[in-house]
């Protein structure tokens, strides 16, 4: 089994020997990617519950571990441009309604028999498991300044001017858990939320776990948003025959995930905020922990990855996720880099759609272990820089690596969002824009521009408290822009089948049917063929479309601002109020004069 570790902490590599890839009796720990053919996953996943033995046996599948709940995951739907020019997202959606999903397993297969797993039917792909578990800090250099130097270099006093405390803000900590207690006798206060919290076992309390690397997470977290509400997700507290106390799996990676993404998507009173901060401190060390770069169940370097596909998924729900970059720098690399330090940004810590944060000092200098890019999912890794190595949450001599980088970043993230609030009506609040702003605000060093040690530069507090009269023009309530002019050329056609029924005892026809492409955020247009000879009267309107072939009334708004008749066919346009694609369909009712 591999092994998949915190870079976040320990630069002086404890531990060199320490072991990459193995296997135990021959056996290799796995993730079971099912299609939902099966309908026993769909009802354990919604329940809870692990599969019953009679629906393992009737799927064929052997050494799994049975006190695993599937987990469903989205299935990826590419999609065509937006037009909004704030929308720098990737071009896709995530399906997951339950005939669309996919179902995460997990368990042990020997080496040999991975292919034949593969092959059995019903299974889509079997990935990498790799065991994740955080380092500690060794005794190093000693730290440089404290984290009341860190308040000072952000502007945390004029943060806090602005309102700019991480109030209202979600802060997911995703590692050992913390110990609320600590920190408040720390000097540190923020709300925490139990309810939300996650951990992967029973007779965990989220809150009040053993000090160590997640309490230091979430003491740096609070310097630039002190009164932001904290989840504890104590991802690195699963064990497995043989681990440590302090260790997971990618698996449950996955389900944690699954539960943030069901927080983010939860319905919300009026006035709630939806904005979530994920600070992840951790991340792999050395290939060898991982299947083979080009082996389908590669974690490395795959995007299709079960973790990786539900990363994107969690941050087109809305939630602005960290992680760090790592501590394989090329001066003074982690000892289980085992001396690999080209390309040591490593799957989700190398995602497009995530912050990865690099370590400086507080002199404005890259650590030596900070790990250096190009990144293996997305070449441009890491985007910023965050401070660390000082003397800060007493946890450690000093809150170091890029461990302490990532939520000292995500701290600053939280306190912006607190007055730039993500709202999924408005594109300029996305995840993917505020990272473009936090990047473009950067304090540049190293090579002018953009380079593979800092990013775009260190995460800059004081031209964000300069700027924030003027964030709040992003806040909730904007109104949709002029609808511009259109493109019949460009526009989407849906065709009406040859014959539409009448109503009984009426000449008005009536029909629904999806639309061929899903809806974007923000202004659509579709012409509609096929329309009945003779058509004078017509009326249209949108919903959200649901299987098997359904109206779907969700969260979402449509307007529909025109609807222009020439002959058989009409033209549509509409607005969605909305922050991702959906399926959607229009009801159609149209007849003679």
């Amino acid at each position: 089994m591999g092994k998949y570790r915190d870079p976040g902490s320990n630069p002086g590599g404890s531990n060199p020997s320490s072991p990459g890839y193995e296997t135990t009796g021959g056996k290799r720990k796995v993730m079971i990617e099912m299609e939902a053919t099966e309908p026993s996953l769909g009802m354990a996943a919604r329940e809870g519950r692990p599969l019953e033995a009679a629906a393992v046996s009737k799927m064929g599948l052997t050494g799994l571990d049975h006190s695993f709940a599937p987990v469903p995951l989205p299935v990826r739907v590419e999609q065509e441009e937006s037009e909004d020019t704030h929308d720098v997202s990737e071009r896709f959606t995530l399906a997951d309604y339950p005939e669309n999903a996919t179902y995460i397993l997990r368990g042990e297969v020997e080496e040999h028999r991975v292919s034949d797993l593969t092959a059995l039917a019903g299974v889509r792909n079997v990935f990498a498991d790799v065991a994740i578990e955080p380092c500690l800090i060794c005794p190093g250099s000693p730290p440089s300044g404290t984290d009341i130097t860190v308040e000072r270099l952000l502007c945390v006093d004029r943060l806090r001017h602005h309102g700019m405390t991480g109030k209202g803000v979600m802060v997911a900590i995703v590692d050992t858990g913390f110990n609320l207690a600590y920190l408040n006798a720390h000097g540190k206060h923020p709300s925490f939320d139990p309810v939300r919290s996650w951990v992967p076992s029973p007779g965990l309390t989220p809150g009040s776990l053993p000090v160590d690397h997640g309490t230091m997470c979430a003491y740096d977290v609070c310097i630039a948003a002190p009164q932001c509400t904290l989840l504890d997700i104590a991802l690195l507290r699963s064990t497995r025959p043989g681990g440590t106390v302090m260790e997971g799996l990618l698996s449950d990676a996955v389900r944690a995930y699954a539960h943030l993404l069901g927080v983010m998507r939860a319905p919300r009173r009026p006035g709630d905020s939806r904005s979530m901060v994920v600070n992840n401190s951790w991340g792999m060390f050395h290939p060898s922990w991982d299947f083979p770069v080009g082996h389908p169940g590669n974690y490395s370097d795959n995007p299709n990855h079960p973790f990786n596909r539900i990363v994107g998924a969690l941050d087109r729900s809305g939630a602005d996720i960290l992680f760090a970059a790592g501590n394989c720098g090329r001066d003074c690399p982690d000892g289980r880099c085992r001396g690999v330090v080209t390309r040591p940004i490593y799957g989700a810590n190398s995602h497009r759609q995530v912050l990865c944060v690099a370590g400086v000092d507080v002199t404005g200098n890259r650590v030596g272990y900070s790990s250096i890019g190009p990144g293996r999912l997305a070449r441009k890794k890491p985007d910023i820089a965050g401070y660390t190595h000082f003397q800060g949450s007493g946890v450690y001599p000093a809150d170091g690596g890029t461990s302490a980088a990532t939520p000292v970043v995500a701290g600053v993230v939280a306190a912006l969002r607190s007055v730039m609030p993500f709202n999924p009506l408005v594109a300029k609040t996305s995840p993917a824009a505020l990272r473009h702003f936090l990047t473009k605000t950067a304090i540049d060093r190293g090579t002018p521009g953009y380079d593979f040690e800092y990013g775009w530069g260190i995460v800059n507090g004081c031209k964000l408290a300069s700027v924030a009269p003027a964030l709040g023009d992003a806040a909730p309530g904007a109104e949709p822009a002029e609808m511009p002019a259109a493109d019949a050329d460009a526009m989407q056609i849906d065709t009406l089948p040859a014959s539409v029924s009448a109503a009984p005892g009426s000449s008005l026809q009536t029909f629904f049917q999806r639309l061929r492409r899903d809806a974007h955020p923000g202004w659509n247009e579709r012409r509609i063929t096929g329309l009945p000879q003779g058509t004078k009267v017509i009326s249209i309107w949108m919903t959200e479309w649901t299987p098997p072939d359904n109206p779907w009334y969700g969260d979402a708004r449509y307007d529909t601002a025109s609807v222009q008749l020439r002959g058989t066919e009409c033209v549509v346009r509409f607005y969605l109020h909305w922050h991702e694609y959906l399926p959607t369909a229009f009801m159609l009712i149209c007849g003679p004069a």
